[in-house]
This record gives C-alpha cells, structure tokens and sequence, in this order.
C-alpha cells in the first residue's frame, strides 16, 4: 500500500496569501511561481549523469512528509515573492507625476 501525503497546512497558507487577489492575479502569480520551480527543478536534474526525465508540472502528492513540506515551503516563499512584486507594479502603474 502506497501513502501518500499532502501539507494542508502549507496549502491553506498559500490561500490566505492570494485571498485578496482577483482570479485572474491569482492564475498569474501561481502559473508564474510553479513555473520557475519546475525550471529550477530541470536545472537541478540535467547535472544527472545521465539526465533524468524533465518536470512538466508540480506532482501533488508525496511519498515522504519531508519532500511534500519541502515543495510547499519554497512554494510558500515564491508566492509571498510575486504577490509583492505584483503589487510594487500595480502601485508603479497607479503613480502619475504632477506638473
């Protein structure tokens, strides 16, 4: 029997970080933040001797409790990264200069 194991934890915290975004913030923020794991990820499997397989998505389920944190941590600290950088360029946008 396999087990398999999630952080609900570590997931609900992602939600409160994106709960004040629109959708449409949300879908980029987290399309943004998967997508530069999944590089990072490739990076670190093509110095195998021979290259694994490459990632093409963020697996959901783990074997070991370490692994899933692991991923949901570093997922945590990417979201918290581009929901700041999202408002720094909304805020940018929203300043006009006054002559």
């Amino acid at each position: 029997m396999n087990k398999y194991i999630r952080i609900k934890e570590e997931r609900n915290s992602i939600i409160k970080i994106l709960e004040n975004l629109t959708f449409d913030e949300k879908k980029q923020v987290l399309r943004k933040v998967d997508q530069s794991m999944i590089n990072s990820a490739n990076k670190v499997l093509a110095n195998d001797n021979p290259p694994g397989e490459l990632l093409t998505k963020l697996p959901t389920k783990f074997r070991s409790e370490v692994q899933a944190k692991a991923v949901q941590l570093g997922r945590t600290l990417f979201v918290r990264v581009e929901v700041d950088e999202l408002f720094k360029r909304k805020r940018k946008d929203n300043i006009r200069v006054i002559k």
